[in-house]
């Protein structure tokens, strides 16, 4: 990174309230790099089942994919240092709740009851943080130059969560010998309730001091306008928006799975370990280009940027169907996946575009419920897909494909609106 580069970082570092916003936002999401794990194992462990896991880990998601654009109307309406720290505290509570209940062996129906509850209360955060950005970095406040590095940073850390979190889980789980001493338990289901607790504490605790903070609570409520009907669904460009969102998302959740199956076909017993070093080395591409696009400035349309982004991740995706063995891939997926970031970022640039300020909440829930329920469908699909002979390959060129329908559709669809962003925060009001 040039000095130029950690200038732009240090100037967004500097903005009223940029610390709490980033670092807090990793504590606030550190426990998402957590919970999909801790729980399939910990179901499992109680119910012995990995399908009866697989349903309370479904429940969660598809709950949450449904309800978060209600989360984001009501941030956008009341303002999310009023409304983050109810959802923030409710979630907390209520996954504690359903852990009490999964150690209790409660019967499933009642598990994914109350799972499908924590998921509607889930804290709409990231979409929170990116619409405080989009604020800050406005027109009005003339920091307009400091968008990308901003929207370069949230991606960037949030790919952070997803390395440190499993790395977080799996010390509770080495703990989960003397854990299970202590509570008189066994070692398989002291460590992941261990971790799900220390979850659920992270999100309640760092989703309330984020949404408490000076940047997050100086945020305009839409109290005077409400949003009515489909709101930010009316714009034709973010519509787009969505459908390549669902292409990359679908890719996003069918690539762990065809990643699985190639390091179970090529590495045998190892396959569970090389998997974790697999998934992780792209998650460090990812955030490694990420931190490097922040820090530059680019010419050009941002929707021609995006296209030549997705169709870039499509090629990294058939390009793995190439690699002799789990090395090779490795090696590849750090390539490949340092488009992953950068993409994401112009994603969140191009929402920002799109609607008025006092829509944005909603806008960016609306990306989290396409991811959620388009991943949840890439993996189940591919799961599918990598049970038959050449499996893994067929996985990775699903996930090929998925991409460049997403960037078939940037290429003939309009990405950016016309409509202005209103509402923003002036210099003098925030730093």
């Amino acid at each position: 990174m040039t000095s130029t580069g950690m200038a732009q970082y240090a100037r967004l570092w500097r903005v009223s309230g940029a610390p709490l916003l980033l670092t807090g936002g990793v504590v606030a999401r550190l426990g998402q790099g957590v919970t999909v794990l801790a729980w399939l194992l910990l179901v499992k462990e109680t119910t012995g089942g990995f399908s009866e896991a697989g349903l309370v880990g479904a429940s969660i998601s598809l709950a949450t994919a449904a309800t978060a654009p209600v989360a984001g109307r009501l941030a956008d309406r009341f303002g999310p240092g009023r409304v983050l720290p109810l959802y923030g505290t409710a979630y907390a509570a209520l996954q504690l709740l359903l852990l009490v209940a999964v150690l209790a062996r409660m019967p499933l129906v009642l598990l994914c009851a109350l799972a499908a509850l924590s998921g509607a209360a889930f804290p709409a955060i990231s979409p929170a943080l990116r619409a405080a950005w989009t604020t800050l970095t406005n027109e009005e406040s003339g920091r307009s130059g400091l968008r990308q590095t901003a929207m370069a940073a949230e991606s960037t850390l949030f790919e952070v969560v997803f390395v440190v979190g499993p790395l977080i889980f799996s010390g509770f789980m080495l703990l989960g010998t003397p854990l299970g001493d202590v509570f008189g338990t066994e070692a398989a289901t002291a460590g992941p309730a261990a971790a799900l607790a220390f979850a659920s504490l992270c999100t309640g605790v760092g989703t309330y001091g984020v949404a408490r903070g000076r940047a997050m609570r100086a945020l305009p409520a839409g109290g005077s306008a409400p949003t009515r009907g489909i709101g930010p669904l009316r714009e034709p460009a973010l519509r787009m928006l969505l459908l390549c969102a669902a292409g990359i998302a679908f890719s996003f959740g069918g690539a762990p799975v065809a990643i699985a199956a190639y390091a179970k076909e090529h590495d045998g017993a190892a396959a569970e370990g090389v998997t974790g070093v697999l998934i992780a080395v792209w998650s460090i591409g990812s955030a490694a280009a990420g931190l490097w696009y922040g820090s530059r400035t680019f010419a050009g349309p941002l929707a021609r940027r995006f296209l030549v982004l997705l169709a870039a991740l499509a090629a990294g995706y058939a390009a793995w169907a190439l690699m002799p063995n789990s090395y090779a891939l490795g090696a590849l997926l750090l390539v490949s996946g340092a488009v992953i970031a950068p993409a994401l970022t112009v994603e969140a640039e191009l929402v920002s575009k799109t609607v008025p300020e006092p829509m944005l909440n909603e806008a960016y829930t609306w990306l989290t419920t396409v991811n959620l329920s388009m991943a949840a469908l890439g993996s189940a699909i591919t799961g599918v897909v990598v049970d038959r002979p050449g499996g893994p390959v067929w996985g990775f060129l699903a996930a090929a494909a998925a991409t460049a329908v997403a960037a078939a559709v940037a290429a003939v669809g309009r990405l950016e609106s016309v409509a202005p962003a209103t509402g923003g925060i002036p210099e003098k009001a925030t730093s």
